[in-house]
């Protein structure tokens, strides 16, 4: 009797040692860390402008813009990260980086001389590039207190843009496909001046973390979508790029809506005392 209840207790020993042991704490840790991942994007339509006026003979479609679907557009984050936990599953967190997002559409024309004869086709692919400053403040909550905690996270963003470019390809042929390798290529214009440069997004997502001793790493995936439209509405016809002059070219009115992977990895360099 004497050693089953000492191998009982011993067991029980042992099970809560080994339960400890898989759990690390995050209460009252600061952590600080890197973050590098890969962000794609996707304009949101919210109104359509156009530089040509439609005829009878041209249904206003003809010269609407085709939008490149959200995988499409691939861009690239790095920064930092801090965070605190108030309790092992609830913490705050900041995760400065500098961003770039592309987006890109494609639009053709087809011109007819009724007089003299002959047709002229031309179908353009736009690319855009943005290259901003994050600054999140997020909440996030761990399922778990075990090393392994999947966690979904919420909060608000500053996007600062700071540069932007513009390059267009073009070839002789309406298929719905310019091959950038072979197309017409313009110079890459810088298009900063038709943005507007300050912008707030709310954002939502969830990840995985591990957790040990002196280090820990997560995935992430975070949805982003701005409150504010991308195009300075007072510069959409000015042609600061020279696009509008020979592509016949105008930003339409949208938001930016982002979906940003990070891998992170972090280290606790103290404890609140």
């Amino acid at each position: 009797m004497r050693i089953v209840l000492l191998g009982t207790i011993l067991l029980g020993i042992q099970l809560a040692y080994g339960q400890s042991n898989r759990h690390q704490y995050r209460k009252d840790r600061y952590f600080f860390g890197i973050n590098v991942g890969t962000t794609f994007t996707q304009p949101i339509l919210r109104e359509r402008f156009s530089l040509l006026q439609a005829t009878p003979q041209s249904a206003q479609k003809d010269f609407d813009k085709h939008y490149s679907h959200l995988f499409s557009n691939v861009g690239g984050a790095y920064g930092l990260h801090g965070s605190f936990a108030f309790t092992p599953q609830f913490s705050i967190l900041t995760q400065p980086c500098f961003q770039t997002q592309r987006y890109s559409y494609m639009n053709s024309y087809h011109w007819s001389d009724t007089i003299m004869g002959g047709e002229v086709y031309k179908e353009f692919l736009h690319r855009q590039k943005i290259s901003s400053i994050r600054i999140p403040i997020l909440l996030r909550f761990d399922f778990t207190r075990l090393r392994f905690s999947p966690f979904v996270q919420t909060g608000i963003s500053a996007d600062i843009a700071y540069f932007a470019s513009k390059q267009v390809f073009s070839d002789n042929y309406i298929d719905q496909k310019v091959d950038r390798k072979s197309a017409t290529s313009s110079s890459v214009a810088e298009f900063t001046p038709h943005l507007n440069r300050f912008n707030v997004a709310v954002l939502g997502g969830a990840g995985i973390a591990y957790y040990r001793e002196h280090f820990a790493v997560s995935l992430s995936g975070t949805l982003s979508y701005n409150l504010r439209t991308s195009i300075n509405e007072f510069n959409r016809y000015a042609d600061y790029t020279g696009m509008a002059t020979e592509y016949l070219d105008v930003q339409d009115k949208f938001n930016l809506l982002s979906l940003n992977i990070l891998v992170t990895v972090m280290v606790p360099l103290h404890k609140k005392w």
